[in-house]
C-alpha cells in the first residue's frame, strides 16, 4: 500500500458530509443492494479483494460485502466520510469485511495489481481528471480483474422514486443530474478509456444506469 501522508484533506466535510450520509441512508438506501447484486452478476466476481472508489459513507461497499465473500476497501477523499463509514461498519458488524481508506482516485494508495474488482457509483462525475482516474483504477486491477464504474439507480422504478424525493428537497436536482450525465457521455468516456490505454471494456447503458466494465 502506498504512503498517503501529507496528502491534503479534501472532499465533503462537517455538515455537508453528514447531510450526504443522511440522504444515502434514507432516500438512496434501496439502490445499494440492487446495484451490488448487478455488479456480482455482471462481473461474476464474488470473492477476493475489491475497491469502492469515492465510497462516501460506505453503503455500496457494505452492500457488496454483504452479498459476496469479497473484502472491500472503501476509498474516499474526505476524512469525515471515513469516520462516518467506520461508525456504520461497527453498527453493522462488518469491520474487517469493509476497510475504510482515505485517498484520491488520481493517486490510489495501493500497489499495482491489488484488486480483483473495482467499483464506483456516482463519484466519477466529480473527478478532476477522468483519464487519470481510469488510469489509476486500471493500474490497481489484477490480471483478469474487472470494474463496474459509473452511475445509476438500479432500475427505472427506483430512479423515478429517488428523483421525485430529491426534487422535493432540491428542485434543481434533476437538472444537475442531467448536467453530470452529459459530462460523462459515451464519447467522453470512450476517449478517456482510449487515453488511459484500456483496450478491453464494455459500456452498459440501460435502465440500470451507465456503467463501464473494464477488464485487465
Amino acid at each position: 500500500m502506498k504512503n498517503i501522508e501529507n496528502k491534503p484533506e479534501n472532499g465533503l466535510k462537517g455538515d455537508k458530509a453528514k447531510g450526504f450520509a443522511d440522504i444515502a441512508a434514507t432516500i438512496f438506501a434501496p439502490i445499494y443492494p440492487v446495484i451490488a447484486d448487478q455488479i456480482i452478476t455482471s462481473t461474476g466476481i464474488r470473492e477476493g479483494t475489491a475497491l469502492d472508489v469515492g465510497s462516501g459513507p460506505g453503503h455500496l461497499a457494505t452492500a457488496l460485502a454483504s452479498a459476496s465473500s469479497l473484502t472491500v476497501h472503501a476509498l474516499d477523499l474526505s476524512p469525515d466520510m471515513i469516520q462516518i463509514c467506520e461508525a456504520r461498519l461497527i453498527e453493522n458488524g462488518l469491520c474487517g469485511r469493509v476497510i475504510p481508506v482515505q485517498g484520491d482516485v488520481s493517486s490510489i494508495p495501493f500497489d499495482d495489481e491489488t484488486f480483483d474488482l473495482v467499483v464506483s457509483r456516482g463519484s466519477w462525475f466529480f473527478w478532476e481528471d477522468l483519464t487519470q482516474g481510469l488510469t489509476e483504477i486500471y493500474r490497481v486491477l489484477k490480471p483478469g480483474g474487472k470494474t463496474y464504474i459509473g452511475g445509476g439507480f438500479g432500475n427505472a422504478s427506483l430512479k423515478k422514486q429517488i428523483v421525485s424525493a430529491m426534487k422535493d428537497r432540491s428542485p434543481d436536482f434533476e437538472e444537475g443530474m442531467k448536467e453530470r450525465i452529459t459530462s460523462r457521455s459515451p464519447e467522453i468516456v470512450t476517449a478517456a478509456l482510449d487515453a488511459a490505454g484500456v483496450l478491453d471494456y464494455t459500456i452498459i447503458s440501460d435502465e440500470s444506469g451507465f456503467w463501464i466494465k473494464m477488464v485487465r
